[in-house]
């Protein structure tokens, strides 16, 4: 199944006619706040103004263990926000070179209306009941690029339960698009990545 996500949590126009919401710009120094972004393993997270596509931005490292580093999550829910109108993911990434790191992007709905994602530790994490649908963008290229990844790019890897249907609207006691993660894999199986994140967002073209 084929596929849509706030520090502003807000709509904001970002040019050219696109309309979206900013998750995070990573301009208030703290991955901990405004989204509150959990993260795991060995990924090492920073604050960085040197290079920044505007004063901040989140440099993101680590050492593989068998090709994966860590990752990153954030809850997004508010009771406001639906994201079923917008229709691409937008993300600034600099990259050191073709051994950057892969960023496998996962993205959950709730399908069992509780507004949560129940996760078993015995299948890798995969939710009991709801959706995840995921697209991994292979780093590989020097300095800033503006990724922007079309939803309809993402895939459901997580059959086997929800409604395997993209709907990130809140309908009846669904929370619809809810979570987020950030999985980083590295370019070989002790390797180390290093890129750093800015403007993520999603919008409609």
């Amino acid at each position: 199944m084929s596929l849509c996500l706030p520090v502003l949590f807000a709509s904001l126009v970002f040019g050219a006619g696109s309309v979206g919401i900013m998750i995070d710009n990573f301009e208030d120094g703290n991955p901990g706040r405004d989204p509150e972004w959990w993260v795991f393993d060995n990924l090492k997270l920073k604050s960085s103004g040197s290079p920044a596509k505007d004063a901040l931005a989140l440099d993101c490292s680590g050492r593989a263990s068998d090709w994966y580093v860590g990752g990153m999550g954030a809850y997004l829910a508010k009771d406001e926000y639906d994201f079923s109108s917008f229709n691409s993911l937008e993300l600034s990434v600099f990259g050191f070179g073709p051994k950057s790191g892969t960023l496998k992007i996962e993205l959950y709905e709730d399908d069992n209306g509780n507004w949560q994602i129940e996760q078993d530790p015995k299948k890798n994490y995969s939710p009991v009941f709801d959706d995840r649908f995921s697209y991994e963008l292979k780093i590989n290229w020097k300095g800033w690029k503006e990724v922007r990844i079309p939803l309809s790019d993402f895939t459901d890897t997580n059959p086997r339960a929800g409604d395997n249907v993209w709907n990130p609207q809140k309908l009846g006691k669904s929370g619809g698009l809810i979570q987020m993660q950030l999985y980083v894999l590295a370019a070989s199986r002790n390797g180390s990545v290093h890129f750093i994140l800015d403007n993520l967002r999603f919008s409609s073209r």
